[in-house]
């Protein structure tokens, strides 16, 4: 799908390193351009992935990157991991500190250990006065709770998932959330959660190249799909996808601090 008039669309979670993408980069970020998709930002999952990111983010001119330690990766981060972020997040576009978070479905590294350093990401990305990309499944109440001990000065609760109440609490703290191709797949959470927020809550991303929305559902995903989860919320919110994509674009380049 390509936007009428080249609307600006922004890809604010994608993960381009994985081979399958990286493999092809020059031709996904061209796809991505035709389809209206301008800037994107290739989120790190732990230091190795971060590294990667910013290299990426140096080869082209309209991506960013982000440094972080997923929750899965929580239990192998080295000691240091934090003084490491902080080199990493010096680079000139590092965009933001994550993925970070807790993610109790799968438990790949223990509760406590992924407490412990979602908590030093935190801080770390208020002290670096930088966004923080966060991660949630399943752990709402853990989640919510730490941030209410360690507010982001500017936060996402990316791919959400969770239901109206939580996303409420997420927004009252002065939050974002941002909606994956998820929103394609028919009734779940969260279409009653759209339907409750303003469009100016949230952003959007793709997380590929998981999560390939409809009609590309069960496919590679990447950045171009975005059209697809653009005109997805359009419909929900009973709007333009011209409005969706305004907004949502001025949303994430306030929120990152992208070049307009």
């Amino acid at each position: 799908m390509k936007i009428a008039n080249r609307q600006l669309l922004i890809d604010t979670h994608a993960h381009l390193y994985y081979s399958d993408l990286k493999s092809q980069l020059d031709d996904v970020i061209s796809r991505a351009g035709e389809a209206g998709v301008e800037q994107i930002i290739c989120v790190g999952t732990d230091l190795d992935s971060s590294r990667e990111s910013i290299a990426i983010a140096e080869k082209y001119l309209n991506v960013f990157a982000t440094a972080g330690v997923h929750p899965h990766d929580a239990k192998d981060a080295p000691t240091h991991f934090a003084e490491e972020l902080r080199k990493l997040a010096g680079h000139e576009k590092v965009v933001a500190i994550g993925e970070m978070g807790l993610d109790f479905f799968r438990n790949l590294s223990p509760p406590d250990v992924q407490s412990v350093v979602f908590r030093q990401q935190l801080e770390l990305a208020n002290e670096l006065d930088l966004p923080a990309v966060i991660h949630n499944r399943e752990a709402d109440e853990a989640l919510l709770t730490a941030l209410r001990e360690i507010t982001p000065k500017r936060g996402v609760v990316h791919c959400f998932s969770s239901n109206v109440e939580t996303a409420k609490a997420v927004l009252e703290l002065g939050l974002k959330i941002s909606f994956t191709g998820t929103v394609t797949f028919g009734k779940n959470h969260n279409e009653s959660v759209l339907k409750a927020i303003d469009l100016g809550d949230f952003m959007l991303e793709t997380d590929c190249p998981f999560l390939a929305p409809v009609p590309n559902r069960g496919k590679l995903n990447e950045p171009g799909n975005i059209s697809h989860i653009a005109q997805r919320i359009a419909e929900i919110k009973g709007v333009l996808i011209k409005e969706v994509a305004e907004k949502t674009t001025r949303t994430a380049q306030q929120f990152f601090r992208l070049p307009a």
